[in-house]
């Protein structure tokens, strides 16, 4: 009889894991996604090439706006336009690339030397050590790539639910059981810095100043006192929206309101 209890319960547990490893599966699988245009893409690497740097802008700009989304496509469009000299558009499209590749040195590379061209040079708060940590290993894979690890261990967590139903001992039945029990937290959090990751791409809370010269008000309204200027380049946090106005917030804490015309979200 305690037997029969043990299977019984092992079988209904065994249960649960299966729909939410399956749940799991499916919500991570679904993406969206569009076959390059190569053709196009082709045509803005050749111009760049020979030093065209407007047309190679205006082709990748062209392919940015028909949704496609690509690290090698903003690497590419910010190399272009810092050739071009419009650095507040370079790092603006370099951040775009490095949230897709977070780990890429030549986009980090670039990004940098871009920042260098700016007028102002903040001292951002230091984080929290598990701030900061967590900023890291969030930064570690792009979506995709914590997705799959994730979808791996799930699989993983499948294999030790089998050895689990159909292990002919109460050893086999115990490595399956622990091991699919670990291997299931392991897939859950990967597959939850995959989403973090993916909220962090599409989320458009920061943002760079495109203005030469902004100045920084203490309310949504171009009457109110100016609070600070900021020049192009400089990366902002986006706090609040409202009409035609945001409420940002800078690296070293300092907030203020500016014009929706004065900057491009990242």
């Amino acid at each position: 009889m305690n037997a029969y209890l043990f299977i019984h319960h092992g079988l209904h547990i065994t249960k649960h894991w299966m729909i939410c490893l399956i749940f799991l599966l499916c919500c991570s699988s679904i993406t969206y996604s569009s076959p390059a245009p190569r053709v196009q893409f082709e045509a803005g690497n050749k111009e760049y090439r020979f030093g065209n740097y407007d047309k190679s802008i205006g082709i990748y700009e062209q392919i940015a706006s028909s949704g496609y989304r690509s690290s090698t496509l903003f690497y590419n469009l910010g190399n272009a336009y810092y050739k071009a000299g419009n650095y507040s558009k370079a790092i603006v499209n370099f951040e775009r690339a490095l949230k897709l590749s977070p780990q890429d040195e030549d986009i980090q590379f670039n990004l940098k030397l871009s920042y260098l061209n700016t007028v102002d040079k903040i001292e951002p708060i230091p984080k929290l050590f598990y701030e900061q940590w967590w900023d890291n290993f969030i930064s570690l894979f792009s979506s995709d790539t914590w997705s799959k690890i994730g979808i791996f261990f799930c699989w993983v967590t499948l294999l030790f639910a089998a050895i689990y139903i159909f292990g002919f001992t109460i050893l086999h039945k115990k490595a399956g059981f622990y091991g699919g029990v670990i291997c299931f937290v392991i897939s859950s959090f990967l597959l939850l810095s995959g989403r973090v990751q993916h909220q962090r791409l599409f989320d458009h809370k920061t943002a760079v100043i495109m203005e030469a010269s902004a100045y920084i008000k203490s309310s949504p309204e171009e009457k109110s006192t100016n609070l600070f200027m900021l020049h192009a380049g400089t990366k902002i946090e986006i706090v609040d929206e409202l009409q035609g106005w945001k409420k940002i917030r800078i690296a070293n804490g300092n907030v203020g309101w500016i014009s929706d015309k004065d900057v491009e979200t990242i």
